[in-house]
């Protein structure tokens, strides 16, 4: 019989005294003057605060270690006032929503991952809800402190830990994710490939996105870039975007016309093209209708199929924060896929409306579109079903 193979054991750090903390000053003040206390609170290694707490709480607890070999550590302080402390071997689980197939044991990479819904630890890690705690971790070359001094403060308010593993899940997931979280808040940035038709699609996660950001920022032979960027996506990258679609009844029962769409689109041409997107904007909004229509038994408005793709969206993305960006996705369908036309002011860029009424240009339908009218067919499959 083969021996089952377990996770090794990691012992904690026994410290017998500790010294009661409440927090740190926000603001100052003279003996006999209100004080406000930060009792909780999540900073990184961009942020100056980070660098002052860090060092205020290492020289308490770390100050017998070697700190520049520390690259994590968490700190479970008691009621009795001993703690537990692990040292770089913090025994740390992610839960994420995967963008593809995962096997047991299988290598799993930042372009796998559609969000990080929760960051906990390993079960023999014992944190009761009556703890204060310090966590710190390492993502990439940038560093997350967490504290929590709530039950010095609070103490008949305990801590709710599947509250807190939620937190630390969306902590993690803004160091890992940065970048994308930074390009949504530079308005003029996102907002000019925004207009463009781009979106931090699912698909375009943990890499695509950033390149294509850096594209936009730097201007640098901006078309030659742009055409190098959508030629990646080769029939075998194409392939493993769609493959999972197939599952999806109402996917499958659209098998056929929108292989239809792919196939035009691989055929990298003009005529392609504008069949892949004549295809697949239809096919889209059908998706969204059949999918509403059978779980609300009515016809929806425009109106109500965007509110119900934010709705699923949202259930489906439920960490704090979600890299499915549901909300942003919602004024991108009525913005620019759902965009509305003009005839008279000739107002009329790509979107399902001037498509399928036909006043679309002819020099619209390129193969960014194309292969944009694929990345947002998979992001509805993705956060519909």
């Amino acid at each position: 019989m083969e021996k089952e193979i377990k996770p090794p054991f990691v012992k904690p750090i026994k410290i017998d005294k500790v010294n009661i903390i409440g927090g740190f000053a926000a603001n100052n003040a003279l003996a006999g003057e209100n004080v406000r206390v930060i009792y909780k609170g999540f900073f990184h290694s961009d942020q100056k605060e980070f660098y002052e707490y860090m060092e205020q709480l290492s020289n308490i607890y770390l100050n017998r270690f070697l700190v520049n070999r520390i690259h994590n550590f968490l700190i479970l302080i008691h009621p009795d006032l001993t703690a537990d402390l692990y040292i770089n071997e913090v025994p740390i689980l992610l839960k994420i929503i995967s963008k593809r197939d995962i096997l047991t044991q299988e290598l799993v990479t930042t372009n796998d991952i559609a969000d990080i819904t929760e960051l906990c630890f390993e079960d023999y890690v014992d944190i009761k809800e009556n703890y204060n705690l310090i966590f710190c971790f390492k993502v990439g070359w940038k560093f997350g402190l967490y504290f929590n001094f709530h039950n010095t403060t609070n103490p008949h308010y305990p801590l709710d830990l599947q509250k807190l593993w939620k937190e630390f899940g969306y902590y993690y997931k803004f160091l890992l994710f940065q970048k994308e979280y930074s390009i949504l808040q530079n308005e003029l940035l996102f907002e000019e490939m925004f207009k463009d038709g781009w979106f931090p699609f699912i698909r375009l996660l943990g890499g695509d996105f950033r390149k294509l950001a850096k594209i936009y920022e730097n201007k640098f032979d901006f078309e030659n870039s742009i055409n190098n960027f959508i030629d990646n996506f080769n029939v075998d990258k194409i392939k493993s975007i769609i493959n999972s679609w197939w599952r999806k009844q109402t996917i499958k029962d659209k098998e056929a016309i929108i292989k239809a769409g792919i196939n035009a689109y691989l055929q990298n041409n003009q005529d392609g093209y504008i069949n892949c997107i004549k295809n697949l904007y239809s096919e889209i909004e059908g998706i969204i209708r059949k999918s509403y229509t059978k779980e609300k038994n009515k016809n929806p408005s425009m109106k109500d199929l965007m509110d119900y793709f934010e709705e699923k969206a949202k259930n489906k993305f439920v960490s704090i924060k979600s890299l499915g960006f549901p909300s942003e996705f919602y004024r991108y369908l009525k913005d620019v896929f759902f965009k509305d036309f003009n005839l008279l002011t000739n107002e009329c860029s790509l979107s399902r409306h001037t498509t399928s009424h036909g006043v679309a240009k002819p020099e619209d339908y390129t193969k960014i579109k194309a292969l944009q009218s694929i990345l947002i067919l998979d992001q509805i499959v993705f956060s519909i079903f």
